[in-house]
């Protein structure tokens, strides 16, 4: 099994941003309406990012940006993962967009609509981080660490593995190229 590297697994990342950048860009227009757009848009666009991610990697072993890096997540033995893997992965994460989003939320509901419409998206988005409960500067430092560790860890060991391979007995390696015997063998093959 070929490992995939740092670099492909970042710009994989990269690559799954900007697959959810038209909507980041509706979603940030949308927000400056009203602060229940804004809630509504908030938990819609959390949902989405972390559905495609569990349903990637659930269903195909890999998100789009995976698939274009050429990658694959795959279990310790080299088999497919499957749902529970793919939940297990983003579970951390899961458990941080939560409570990033319901500070972000009681932000929403507690700030006055004088400091929300009408003014710019920068002073908007300012006049929110002032709303929002101090319990959250404990959830962005632990979100800090969390994604630094994942970093040194995947570094620092053979198989390139992060916090969340090692959370559900997974590895991302290199897809296997397809090679002119194999291609030459799935066309005589009969369409099952």
């Amino acid at each position: 099994m070929t490992y995939a590297t740092f670099w492909q697994r970042f710009a994989a990342m990269w690559i799954d941003v900007f697959v959810f950048m038209p909507l980041m860009i509706l979603s940030a227009w949308l927000e400056g309406h009203s602060r229940i757009v804004a809630m509504v848009s908030l938990v819609t666009m959390s949902a989405l990012y972390q559905a495609y991610t569990i349903y990637g990697h659930g269903r195909f072993g890999q998100t789009i940006g995976k698939h274009l890096m050429g990658i694959r997540v795959l279990r310790m033995n080299g088999e497919p993962i499957r749902w529970r893997e793919a939940w297990l992965r983003s579970a951390i994460e899961l458990v941080y967009m939560v409570l990033s989003d319901a500070a972000t939320l009681i932000a929403l509901w507690t700030i006055p609509d004088n400091l929300y419409v009408g003014v710019s998206w920068l002073q908007r988005g300012v006049n929110v981080q002032e709303h929002v409960p101090e319990w959250n500067g404990w959830v962005e430092i632990a979100g800090q660490v969390w994604i630094w560790s994942e970093f040194v860890v995947l570094l620092l060991n053979r198989k390139r593995r992060s916090l969340h391979d090692f959370m559900a007995g997974t590895v991302v390696a290199a897809q296997p190229a397809i090679t002119s015997a194999t291609a030459s063998a799935t066309e005589v093959l009969p369409a099952v």
